[in-house]
Order: structure tokens, then sequence, then C-alpha cells
């Protein structure tokens, strides 16, 4: 399967900051971390500034897979309205998963701060709107929930977004200072190789081939049949992730993304903030710190690991079609914004769960191992919630928030 496919942004623009080497001895450590990409980073960031015996291990490149096609749009907001996930979740874990996104967002302020490179961190507000009737009144009950529990927010309407957008809005929650975009590829560098400065080991082109208990301990063992036992392991996969239980925890989507280049002016996007719209499979922009364009969406669902969708090459002319529509809908959003030129155009496969919570924690039949399963939009901000909980869950803390992201729920 093609995790990732096209003309990929971050590694093209930072080619390989850091390369490891693949493991060629039998090691032990304390815990061991299965995946390298951010998820994996972040983990790892967390664990061995707690001074935890840390290992990290990749089977390809280290932030090679779905790290390299996000667009890593940093929101407090979940793809389930806190409305839809009180319904699911109850008001009290709603809205503290609401909080924890939000508080990740500057926690990733605090740890670019710490790492000397910010890593093309930036703060942003935030527009999530619908240009049609029917949604309204949803959006306004939204706003209203949202500004009961302390969100900075704001309605915009028909009376007053011609001010700010080029685009028609019947109806927008405008959150101020609720999020934020990185470069998450130079961010998953940046963090391993805090981590390693800390005693990690990170090791990529190193493939995990089975997993065997031995007397209370897990001995995990590569390709090249070297070993690695650890007192715990935790699973940082992404999309692979799902193979190690017996759970439906995710639905598989490919997702596109388009950038331009560098543009200089942005008449008619209020603050360059983050936008998404309230369709089901929506559609969502951001502006890097070199002034591009990003926007994404289209989604399609993958079906078998053997599907067409699941195994998309690059020049299919689904892929070509996908591109084609979002490059006309960010012109027809923003027809002042001048001589728009795409200079990337890659895909990618994300998994969403049902509540669009992430999964953190421990699960009942294999109690050896973390789990840290960050899908859905808010992908980065959940690693950095889970890299925290297992952390504390690992040192005896047992944090009452891993509930809201448990598989029991």
């Amino acid at each position: 399967m093609n995790l990732v496919s096209g003309k990929l942004f971050w590694t093209n623009i930072d080619g390989i900051p850091n390369k490891y080497s693949y493991l060629s001895e039998d090691i032990c450590c304390d815990v061991l971390i299965i995946g390298g990409g951010i998820t994996g980073a972040l983990c790892a960031y967390y664990f061995a500034n707690a001074g935890i015996n840390t290992v990290v291990v990749d089977k390809n490149i280290i932030g090679y897979g779905s790290t390299s096609a996000s667009t890593s749009i940093l929101q407090y907001e979940i793809d389930t309205n806190l409305i839809g996930l009180k319904r699911k979740v109850g008001m009290d874990n709603a809205v503290k998963a609401f909080k924890l996104c939000q508080e990740a967002v500057y926690d990733i302020e605090g740890i670019v701060n710490k790492l000397g490179d910010k890593c093309d961190f930036i703060l942003n507000d935030c527009l999530y709107y619908t240009n049609k009737f029917k949604d309204v009144a949803k959006l306004k009950e939204e706003f209203d929930m949202r500004k009961k529990c302390g969100f900075d927010v704001e309605l915009i309407d028909e009376s007053n977004y011609k001010d700010r957008f080029s685009f028609p809005i019947k109806c927008g929650i405008y959150s101020k200072n609720g999020g934020g975009g990185i470069n998450p590829y130079r961010f998953t560098h940046a963090l391993l190789a805090n981590a390693s400065d800390k005693g990690a080991l990170v090791y990529e082109n190193t493939e995990i081939v089975s997993i065997l208990s031995e007397e209370g301990s897990e001995v995990a063992v590569t390709k090249n049949g070297f070993k690695i036992k650890a007192n715990k392991i935790l699973i940082a996969e992404g999309f692979e992730s799902r193979k190690r239980i017996n759970k439906n925890v995710a639905k598989f989507t490919r997702s596109f993304t388009i950038v331009t280049k560098p543009i200089e002016n942005f008449r008619g996007w209020n603050n360059k903030c983050i936008i998404r719209d309230s369709e089901i499979i929506y559609t969502y922009l951001r502006v890097t710190a070199d002034n591009r364009i990003m926007i994404g969406g289209e989604d399609i669902e993958i079906g078998g690991e053997r599907s067409k969708i699941c195994n998309l090459a690059d020049d299919d002319w689904l892929a070509n079609e996908k591109y084609k529509i979002l490059e006309e809908k960010l012109k027809l959003m923003f027809p002042y914004i001048n001589n728009i030129q795409i200079d990337y155009r890659f895909n990618g496969l994300f998994g969403e769960t049902k509540d669009s919570l992430p999964y953190i924690g421990v699960h009942k039949d294999m109690p050896n191992y973390y789990f840290c399963m960050g899908y859905g939009s808010n992908g980065i901000l959940y690693n950095v919630i889970g890299g925290q909980l297992l952390r504390d869950l690992h040192i005896g803390k047992n944090p009452k928030e891993l509930s809201v992201f448990g598989f029991d729920r």
C-alpha cells in the first residue's frame, strides 16, 4: 500500500536533517517505541526528558510515512463538533477533549522554544464556516456552546464577513488564538534529536517482524534477527497501528493536498487564519511560514489494502482530478489573490475514529503495550496529549484523562 504519494512538500524543502543507523546488535530498554514519525517522536521527547530509557525504531526513513503528507494544522476544534461530541462522550469529556487540544497548541509552542528550532511554528486564528442556509442554526448553537464553555469565539454571518473574507459565508465561528501550524517533518527530527541528547536511541530502516513475551518483558525481533528486550512497547505506527489489536478502531481515507508557490497578497483572507468548512468531507486551508497556501480534502475511503485507493499511483487520473478540484476551489474562494501557481501535489492515508477522538492508553488484552493512536485531523495535538499521558502513566501517576481516550469508552 502507498501511505503517501506525489511530490511531497516537507521532505523536499528540508531534505534529511538527520540520518540514523539501523539496529545491528541485541539491546535492552525500558520502553521501545515502534514508529518514528511525529507520533513516535513526541512520545520519545516526553519519555526521554523524563529520564526513561527509551528506544525508537522505524522500518523506513524517519518521518517519511504519513508525517511527510500532513498539513499539520493545529486546532483545538475536533472533527466532531462540541455538540455532537457531547452526545457521544458526555459534556464533561467533550469540553475536556477540546480544552486539552487547545492546551496542546501552546505546549507545542513551549517545546519549539526549548528545542531552539521554531520548526516554522505559527499561532493562528481559525474559521469554521458554512455557506449553506440549512447549517446556520447548527453553527449558531455550536457557537453558543463554545462561548458558554469559555472559548474565545466570534460569530461571523452575512452582515460582517465581507470586510474579512472574499468567499460567501452564511455563518461561521471565528476562534481567536485557537490554532497554529508547524513543519511536522522538521519538528519530528528536532524532537528526536532532543530525545537522543537525553539518552534515547533511534534507529531507522529497522523493521520489527515479531514480538515475543518473555518473563514479564517483551522481545521485539527485527527483520535482520536482532532483538530488543523492553519492559513496555509503545505503538506509534499511525496507519499500521490498527493491526496490533483486534478492534476496528478507525476508518481510513486518502486525503489530497496541493501547495502553492509563495503568495504576496492575501486580500480576502483575514489574518491568514486556518479555514475549514462544515461539509462532511470538508476542505481545509492554511498558510505556511513562507506564505504558501496549503489546501486539502476531497477524501476517499480506501477500502481494503489491495484496493486501488489504498495503492493509488501518483500519476493516476483520479489523483489528478482531485488536485484539479482543490485548485479550482482555491481560486474561487480567493479571486483577489493573483497569480496562484501550484508547486506541490501529494496525498496520504489518514484514519478517523467514530467520535473523532484518539485511542491512547493500554488495551486490556495487551498489558505490556502502550498505544498512541492519534487518528483524525487533530493528530499532532492528540500525540502531544498522548505523549504526556503515557509518560505520566509509565511513571505511576495514572492520569484520569486517559479515560476520555481509552479503548473501552
